[in-house]
């Protein structure tokens, strides 16, 4: 081992922290063979100052490359007079709260085995060996660093979404090489590298929660049991409605043909079309219709754009949103024949039929029917069974609930299929920022109704699916974003960045699963300390 007193360094990997506060330097490595292994010291902490000695932002150009962990800390080590094995006291932060550790600094080390053969610490591997395996311990080990500092510095998984689970597979292959360091090159080197294998599978495990019970997955069953009167409900209503115009009503097919027949016949008449999907959803000449019937049989044509459709697809919307979201994109129709011929471009080929207007529908698996002749609502009507569904009547959430509070109430008016009270939840503005200069807001921002249709679905489906629950795991301290301008009508606006955990079922066990189709991070802000409100429509 030969060591130089002329380069003098920590043992710290760090990035330095430009955007966010406090300035500093954040730790995204810790070499293995730093002092700082021994300390409480963690990826990323912040360090923000170091002895008596405090980084500050309007010094960054002279300072920061002489920062901790920076390409000339070596220098800085020189113009303080530092010696070998110096105590020093790293001032950091951490989730916003201020502490301390101390360790030693050393200069670089090189180390040689009997040989006379460079190697990776007091007994550890050749530099340039293999050991049998594809690539030197060298190169290996650099490898290996990378793939440890990506989930060492994120342990929350902030910065990107990610499948902690497929993840963790392929973290485990990096296992069979280093459990063989360990056994054949016991030392610290060899210690370190398990630990680090070790704490990144704990980061991608996340966390296990014991406390889920079949109690708690109560609200399960409230979506079932809603469901299943609304199917009975559907069946009931349909055989009702079919009754009440059964003397109207004549044999679907063969459909009459729209030149040749006495369309007067069939004209007011009822039929009951077969079900159809999204596959029979055309597009001519800037409107859609449906098809139904065949060449042999002939056809009949649905205006999907019309006001009876729009009434009937917008309560199809509500009962996902109160119900549940598994209705498969399947419709029966009931419709009243029009004297009304028409023409349609029709899987390559001109087609005529007759124009129908729907009167009722079933859709799914008799999920829910829907009679379009009801009295209309806020643009739709009540479907089959509503009557007899609970409603929700929960206590209001206070205006001075914590963003803690807001996210746990989003959580549980998901589960409990609450839309309404949901949407209360998120914020009436945005905050932007132009080619990254001043931030400004608009006030009348506002998500579309299919926008919070499209997030309550999605978020319906998570959790009476394959997430059986989320926790927040994580709150970031309230920053300011903006602050206050009477003059210009500017309100002060603070923001918060919570964490939350979402627990899927594995081999009976509930645990942390992440994957591109959840959201963790969620950004709440505040106006004038006003209500937190949540910034981003997005899906649990």
């Amino acid at each position: 081992m030969s060591t130089s007193k002329e380069n003098l360094r920590s043992g710290i990997i760090t990035r330095e922290q430009i955007d966010e506060r406090p300035y500093g330097f954040k730790v995204e490595w810790i070499e293995w063979d730093s002092d700082f292994r021994n300390t409480e010291l963690k990826h990323e902490d912040i360090i923000v100052g170091v002895n008596d000695f405090f980084y500050r932002m309007e010094n960054r150009e002279k300072e920061a490359p002489k920062g901790i962990g920076n390409y000339l800390e070596t220098v800085f080590w020189s113009d303080q007079q530092a010696v070998e094995g110096q105590t020093i006291t790293l001032h950091l932060v951490r989730n916003s709260r201020q502490l301390t550790v101390q360790g030693k600094i050393q200069s670089q080390q090189q180390y040689a085995n009997s040989n006379n053969r460079q190697v990776i610490g007091s007994g550890g591997p050749e530099r340039l060996g293999r050991d049998g395996f594809s690539s030197p311990w060298a190169s290996w080990y650099e490898q290996f660093m990378k793939h440890a500092e990506r989930f060492l510095t994120d342990r929350l998984w902030i910065r990107s979404a990610l499948d902690n689970r497929r993840l963790l597979v392929e973290h485990l292959e990096w296992k069979p090489r280093v459990e063989f360091l360990k056994a054949h090159y016991p030392c610290r080197f060899s210690e370190t590298v398990f630990s680090d294998l070790d704490e990144v599978r704990r980061i991608l495990e996340g966390n296990t929660y014991a406390d889920i019970t079949e109690a708690s997955l109560e609200y399960r069953k409230i979506g079932e049991q809603r469901a299943m009167l609304a199917r009975e409900a559907a069946i009931n209503e349909e055989q009702a409605f079919v009754q009440k115009h059964n003397h109207h009503k004549i044999a679907t097919f063969p459909a009459m043909d729209p030149v040749r027949g006495n369309r007067e016949d069939v004209a007011g008449k009822i039929v009951l079309l077969p079900p159809i999907g999204f596959d029979q959803f055309i597009n001519d000449l800037g409107k859609s219709f449906a098809v139904i019937g065949s060449e042999k049989d002939g056809y009949y044509f649905i205006h999907l754009n019309s006001s009876e459709m729009d009434v009937f697809f917008k309560t199809i919307f509500y009962f996902k949103s109160q119900v549940t979201p598994d209705v498969k994109d399947q419709f029966r129709f009931i419709a009243e024949i029009c004297d009304e011929p028409t023409i349609l471009r029709y899987n390559g080929k001109s087609v005529t039929g007759l124009m129908v207007k729907v009167i009722a529908g079933m859709a799914g698996d008799n999920n829910v029917f829907i009679d379009t002749t009801k009295e209309i609502v806020n643009g739709r009507v009540k479907f089959s069974g509503e009557e007899l569904l609970s409603t929700f009547d929960h206590p209001p959430l206070d205006v001075s609930a914590s963003p803690q509070q807001v996210i746990e109430a989003m959580i549980f008016y998901v589960k409990m299929g609450d839309m309404k009270s949901w949407k209360n939840l998120f914020a009436s503005w945005q905050i932007f920022s132009e080619w990254g200069g001043r931030p400004y807001m608009d006030f009348m921002y506002w998500h579309t109704e299919e926008n919070y249709q499209q997030a309550w679905e999605q978020s319906r489906k998570q959790i009476l699916h394959d997430i059986y629950d989320a926790r927040v795991v994580d709150v970031s301290a309230v920053k300011q974003v903006l602050e206050e301008n009477v003059e210009l009508g500017i309100p002060k606006v603070e923001q918060v960045r919570i964490i939350i955990d979402h627990v899927g079922k594995m081999e009976g066990s509930y645990k942390t699963v992440s994957n591109l189709y959840v959201h963790r991070k969620w950004i709440l802000q505040r106006l004038n300390n006003g209500p937190w409100k949540i910034t981003q429509l997005q899906a649990l």
